[in-house]
């Protein structure tokens, strides 16, 4: 096996054992190495061992304005790219980076493609300016993603499939202060997302299909913990901005359950800031009666639950409190005056005080009267909490299902 560029072909005979339609890429060039059996050119060679004469290519096919990368495989950290002006469409599809690549503030001028293309560690696109269509079709991002302040000025497009994840475990997304000229044409098909990857940008008219936010793993904590890993602050409020945009964006969208999520995590993103001090009380209580209340209004069978609880709660209740036996009939002032009201009272059977409970639940103000002050108190608590948590229960109904 040959170690260093061999004339063994030459450049006009010699036939690269890329994929056929990756070859107008390394045109002209002369065999390099053998792997497993094929013979390559330098840029398709599949190994470490090539750095010099690699980044020689590179520097003569970004002189020559070649933006051909089809298929190339990039083997260290990439800097070249960075503040250069790509000034006719480039193509990367199938490349693989297996270090860090840069493009921090360069500049697309016509349109790029990076489809099925494999960044297995970080990619920056800071500052960068994508001045016509950009596609990520089947890329595979197993690191950080970065477009941070990137400018996008038409289509941009984010898409896998069922058999090809797009992000994996270990990789993020960042798009803070991206600057977004057509919201509507910013797309998501067919991927798995994380709503902290949203912070500091408007996601309310993005196109998402067939995405999946994987809510059984998303742990509302371990967002914020990876905004703090990121120094990126403060944390919480962004966190319920980026969820409140989402479900704006899901809402518009008609995909209500969706919407429903996205604001039962803003709220519980809220919940989770912690205590602010005394000023804040009242806000901190309220949001933990709305939470169990009805999960934020989001919730149906929480809320139903809940309604039923208050139900049978103050039924049970109500056969331990004393409830007039008898009302003294009266035809005069001065007998009303002068009549014995039953102050003692005895409770309720279990079944007159579930019908019972169900009438003040539903304002119907039902007897026998409260005789001691406990049971007017029950009274009075239920006709508040009742019908409260009906109209979260109807809210919550209406979240779900709105039309």
């Amino acid at each position: 096996m040959s170690s260093s560029l061999t004339t063994e072909a030459p450049a006009a005979d010699f036939i690269c054992g890329c994929e056929w339609w990756m070859s107008p890429a390394c045109k002209g060039l002369p065999f390099y190495k053998e792997h497993e059996g094929k013979k390559y050119c330098v840029l398709h060679y599949p190994g470490k061992d090539k750095s010099g004469f690699f980044i020689h290519t590179l520097e003569r096919k970004l002189a020559a304005e070649d933006f051909d990368f089809r298929g190339v495989w990039f083997p260290d950290s990439i800097l070249l790219f960075s503040r250069y002006t790509f000034t006719a469409p480039a193509n990367f599809d199938l490349a693989t980076f297996n270090s860090e690549v840069y493009f921090n503030s360069a500049m697309f001028s016509a349109e790029v493609s990076f489809n099925l293309t494999k960044f297995n560690a970080r990619v920056s696109f800071d500052s960068a300016t994508f001045n016509a269509d950009v596609s990520f079709s089947i890329t595979k991002f197993n690191s950080e993603a970065i477009f941070y302040s990137a400018t996008f000025k038409d289509y941009v497009r984010f898409a896998g499939n069922r058999e090809n994840h797009v992000f994996g475990d270990n990789s993020s997304l960042d798009l803070q202060f991206a600057r977004i000229e057509k919201p509507e044409r910013f797309s998501f098909h067919t991927l798995t997302l994380r709503p902290h990857w949203f912070v500091n940008v408007d996601s309310r008219k993005f196109e998402f299909i067939a995405v999946e936010w994987n809510w059984h793993n998303v742990k509302i904590k371990q967002e914020i913990k990876s905004l703090q890993s990121k120094n990126i602050s403060p944390a919480h409020h962004l966190l319920e901005l980026a969820c409140r945009s989402l479900a704006l964006n899901a809402e518009e969208n008609h995909r209500y359950e969706r919407a429903s999520r996205f604001r039962y995590m803003a709220m519980e993103v809220r919940r989770l800031e912690g205590w602010q001090g005394w000023r804040n009380f009242a806000s901190w209580m309220l949001n933990w009666g709305y939470l169990l209340a009805s999960g934020y209004g989001e919730r149906v069978g929480q809320a139903f639950l809940m309604l039923l609880g208050i139900w049978l709660l103050a039924a049970a209740l109500y056969t331990q409190v004393g409830f007039a036996r008898w009302e003294p009939r009266v035809a005069t002032e001065k007998e009303a005056a002068e009549a014995r009201r039953d102050e003692v009272g005895e409770p309720l059977r279990p079944s007159r005080a579930l019908t019972y409970s169900l009438g003040v639940m539903t304002l119907q103000k039902p007897e026998p009267r409260p005789a001691t002050n406990a049971a007017q108190s029950l009274v009075m608590l239920e006709t508040i909490l009742g019908p409260v948590q009906a109209a979260l229960l109807a809210l919550a109904i209406r979240r779900k299902f709105m039309r």
